[in-house]
């Protein structure tokens, strides 16, 4: 990359959301360019007696053969050549399994073991961190240590951050903000002579399709539509589907209704028809009848890679369906023909294909108050905040992890470059997503991450933002759900599993009983103190 293009990507640096892109050493693996090298050295003032500094990264459980482990390869070991070494900090990388994260993260905070640099997604868990004063105060911090962070990630993001008037985290940037998108088999569909379904009654007439007619001819083990349990941590989720059922509501109920999680919003009016939805194709065969049991989404994953599946809900773009070593390619090796198209069929009664996004932002990162390295670990992140560090990090070294094309880098999906470039964006955690400017650019430079699926990426991306909606926020924790987040997390999604697997004439006093219970444990009164949170921030 020559100097010119390298200072226009600085400008707007670049990560994939949720792809998994980390990478790992190899004795073949060539360094860093010089120029990218003494870009990423320079930093604020060395530390003059050795630290240890500890940081969270998920471990996902894909690391490609030959990579090494999430806390020793390529990229950590880069790092510390190019940061710790020269502020004389020492690196120490602790994995925390995705789809325990909440758990163990609370476990090390409540140990006082949890790492100095520690983040997450869920809005529960930080306010509950907030609540108990387990948090650094990052205000000073940022401003004495942090001038690159700052100016990267700039006010509008930084204020998701604070709470109760003190910057208690430091929200990554998200320049898209997409969540779920829909895929079909499209060859199957042209087995049948039948268009890409618009409309949840089209949908729905397509999986009655795939069912009677089993296109893939799987011997009767067809799966038309699937997805995994409901808990978040998977890629998949029918919730998309759901959500489409709840009707319109007042700004003041959809304030007091809403949750810090979307699988929660059991009470919406609406949202019980939709459960009764998917009750409905439980009892046709519809559904994969072992749904419950898929907590992770790698039930799924291995139906789809087997030919079972005709249709499923999950991220968009994501790296596990069509990144490197991904679900896609091994499905057309088992099934040569086999194609999944996007797809945004779900619409609700004003005929719009509602779902959830997410904030601007992206996980919350955050030092725990026991850390004795604060001001490192904002020096850390504000050299990440670099463009020529934070371009690196993201799309690894030019000519080994990508190539430009039409100004944008493009992946390099070479074994070799597999095992020194996936999961990066679990150390690059300063952003989720790429920015190049604008919204077009910006899905046109991921979809290039993904170069046997570039249309296909860009097609989900696209109809994950179609008619998105936020959840409403509040800029203070909201006590009671602090205090009952977790048990009403678990009883919501164990009243939906429950009520999609009820015989159809229990459904109705499945849910309602699995609502009350809700209700009672803690439910109603997070919806009272939301409501008046709302009508308290009406008077301001």
């Amino acid at each position: 990359m020559n100097a010119k293009q390298r200072k226009w990507f600085g400008a707007s640096t670049t990560v994939i959301v949720l792809a998994g892109l980390l990478s790992a050493c190899s004795s073949s693996t060539k360094e860093a360019s010089p120029s990218t090298t003494t870009g990423a050295a320079a930093t604020t003032a060395v530390s003059k007696d050795p630290v240890t500094l500890k940081v969270e990264v998920f471990d996902r459980g894909n690391a490609p053969a030959g990579a090494g482990p999430v806390d020793n390869n390529f990229w950590t070991q880069w790092i510390q050549k190019n940061f710790g070494d020269p502020n004389n900090i020492k690196l120490q990388f602790i994995p925390v399994p995705r789809n325990q994260e909440v758990d163990k993260l609370n476990i090390l905070m409540a140990s006082g073991d949890a790492p100095d640099l520690v983040f997450t997604y869920d809005t529960t868990t930080i306010n509950n961190f907030v609540k108990s004063g387990g948090l650094t105060d990052l205000s000073s911090l940022i401003d004495a240590n942090g001038p690159n962070l700052k100016k990267f990630l700039g006010q509008d993001v930084l204020s998701y951050g604070i709470f109760s008037g003190k910057q208690y985290a430091i929200p990554a940037k998200r320049p898209l903000q997409y969540t779920q998108s829909s895929y079909i088999r499209k060859d199957w569909l042209d087995k049948l002579g039948m268009p890409v379904p618009k409309t949840t009654d089209e949908f729905y007439k397509t999986m009655k399709a795939f069912k009677e007619k089993d296109p893939g001819q799987t011997g009767g083990k067809v799966i038309p539509y699937d997805f995994s349990t409901m808990d978040g941590t998977a890629i998949t989720t029918p919730v998309v589907l759901i959500s489409t059922f709840i009707k319109k509501l007042s700004e003041e109920d959809n304030y007091a209704l809403s949750t810090s999680n979307f699988i929660q919003e059991i009470t919406k009016p609406g949202y019980k028809e939709g459960v009764q939805f998917l009750n409905k194709m439980n009892q046709e065969g519809l559904i994969n009848p072992d749904f419950a049991l898929d907590k992770d989404g790698k039930s799924l994953e291995k139906d789809v890679a087997n030919g079972l599946v005709g249709a499923f809900t999950a991220n968009a773009a994501h790296p596990n369906l069509i990144g490197n070593g991904n679900v896609f390619d091994t499905l057309k090796k088992n099934i040569p023909g086999a194609e999944y198209v996007a797809m945004d069929p779900f619409t609700n009664e004003e005929g719009k294909s509602v779902k959830a996004i997410s904030d601007p932002i992206g996980a919350f990162l955050m030092i725990p108050k026991a850390s004795k390295h604060a001001a490192e670990v904002v020096k850390y992140l504000d050299w990440m905040s670099k463009p020529d560090v934070l371009f690196t990090l993201q799309n690894g070294i030019e000519g080994q992890h990508y190539t430009l094309e039409n100004g944008f880098p493009k992946a390099i999906t070479t074994d070799e470059s597999k095992k020194t470039f996936y999961n990066n964006t679990d150390i690059a955690m300063v952003i989720n997503g790429k920015d190049f400017g604008s919204q077009e650019k910006n899905i046109e430079a991921i979809s290039l991450g993904f170069p046997n699926y570039k249309d296909l990426a860009k097609q989900t991306i696209i109809n994950g933002l179609k008619d998105g909606y936020t959840i409403p926020r509040f800029d203070r924790p909201i006590d009671s759900e602090i205090k009952y987040g977790k048990a009403l997390k678990d009883k919501a999604i164990e009243t939906v599993v429950k009520s999609i697997m009820a015989k159809q004439d229990d459904f109705g006093k499945t849910y309602d009983a699995g609502v009350q219970e809700y209700l009672k444990i803690g439910g109603q009164t997070v919806i009272d103190e939301r409501r008046a949170a709302y009508k308290d921030m009406k008077k301001k």
